[in-house]
């Protein structure tokens, strides 16, 4: 094998599936070679700085010291304290949509790979048992204001508070409970002008967060629960493009369609899950434990008690309601013993302002959400579990601030 051409094409747009046929060498070798090298070019202004904060300019510099043109590309730049005086710095540069006469077919395409640079993964805490993060109702769309700019439903405090959780505890599963996006076009309720041609920034959005958080947890097994949200794109295609309902690339039998939210965010490459088939959508920690995004929702009491006295002998996290709760149940079991379940959600990682497409949001003449308070919170949740038990706990975040398990984590986004 020719090592450099081959250290070229992981930095390159090739596929995994693609590079691993060109040089005869497994899917899952590539991938953990791409997450494992950085940029040759990387100079340790941005790849390496871990005693102060990147800074756009910084990234603009590296692109520059690449020999490329910055301004071809979006970039994203984070940084986050974790020590006294120490950083984590990562730096995303995707490359701008070409400019035309019109819309190139497919509208709606794959996500721009993100290549994310992440310092201090932690080895894996010897905790004895499993862990397993959840987070739900990331709702990532948004609203093309009349000056052009892009109003998220998503919060990206949250949804970086989130990611670093991740990377602080390891855990052996990562859950996304569903409504990943929102996919406000492709509903079947009233359209408002804002969501035309917001689609392809929701998938590439995602994609990103997605992409964090497998760098961030490179030995997690991270899965996402598709929720009725998720369902929009196939509805979608189902009602409006019937004749394009599950195509796929060419000689690729077995891969996600081609319009399908698996395809779209990448999520074979990323070493992603997903768990299609909303409402039927399940993964399980355990075999007492189900992971679903949901369809109840109680505007006036407790969702959670209702699964609890629907399946009074399994546990239950479920997500769709964006409130943080937890219910216990016990029952008798079948000779006469004590059968202790519960049903957890870990609330939502979307705004809570009014933001998110609702039956309680309110637009202005101009276009702009009006601020509403919602019945919503949010949180995420942990969940310890074995072979047989579980010991699940919920945790609220506030303006980007939760504490867990004695630990105040605040998360500054640039």
């Amino acid at each position: 094998m020719d090592d450099a051409a081959y250290r070229a094409d992981l930095a390159g747009d090739l596929s995994n599936v693609a590079i691993g046929a060109k040089y005869g060498v497994n899917e899952s070798t590539v991938r953990k070679h791409r997450r494992r090298i950085q940029p040759a070019e990387a100079p340790d202004v941005v790849m390496g700085l871990r005693h102060r904060a990147v800074t756009t300019e910084d990234a603009r510099e590296w692109i520059r010291a690449g020999g490329d043109d910055p301004d071809a590309y979006n970039l994203s730049v984070r940084s986050i304290a974790y020590g006294e005086g120490l950083w984590s710095n990562r730096v995303s540069a995707t490359p701008k949509a070409a400019s035309g006469d019109g819309p190139e077919w497919p509208v709606i395409q794959s996500a721009q790979p993100v290549h994310v640079s992440v310092q201090e993964i932690p080895d894996a805490p010897a905790r004895g048992l499993k862990l397993a993060i959840k987070g739900a109702d990331t709702q990532i769309g948004f609203r093309q204001l009349a000056d052009g700019t892009l109003d998220p439903f998503h919060d990206d405090q949250a949804m970086a508070l989130f990611v670093e959780v991740c990377r602080r505890h390891q855990p052996e599963k990562i859950q996304i409970l569903g409504d990943f996006l929102d996919l406000a076009a492709q509903g079947r309720f009233a359209q408002e002008a804002a969501f035309a041609q917001t689609t392809q920034a929701s998938i590439d959005r995602g994609h990103r967060f997605l992409a964090e958080l497998r760098a961030v947890a490179p030995r997690s097994e991270i899965i996402v629960i598709e929720g009725n949200h998720d369902k929009r794109m196939q509805n979608f295609i189902e009602a409006n493009a019937l004749a394009a309902f599950g195509l796929r690339r060419a000689q690729m039998p077995d891969s996600w369609p081609v319009m399908s939210l698996p395809n779209l965010l990448r999520l074979d490459e990323l070493g992603i899950t997903y768990m299609d088939a909303y409402p039927a959508a399940t993964d399980w920690d355990n075999d007492t434990t189900r992971n679903i995004h949901g369809t109840k929702a109680n505007s006036r009491g407790s969702t959670t008690a209702q699964y609890v006295t629907d399946l009074p002998h399994i546990n239950t996290w479920a997500a769709h309601t964006h409130r943080v709760e937890i219910t216990y149940r016990s029952v008798m079991g079948p000779r006469g013993e004590a059968v202790e379940s519960y049903s957890a959600n870990p609330g939502a990682l979307c705004r809570t302002d009014g933001a998110v497409p609702s039956v309680n949001g309110a637009i202005g003449a101009g276009g702009v959400p009006a601020k509403v308070v919602e019945n919503w919170q949010q949180g995420l949740g942990f969940n310890y579990y074995n072979d047989t038990e579980t010991w699940p706990a919920v945790y609220r975040i506030i303006n980007g601030t939760a504490l867990i398990e004695g630990v105040l984590i605040d998360v500054p986004v640039n």
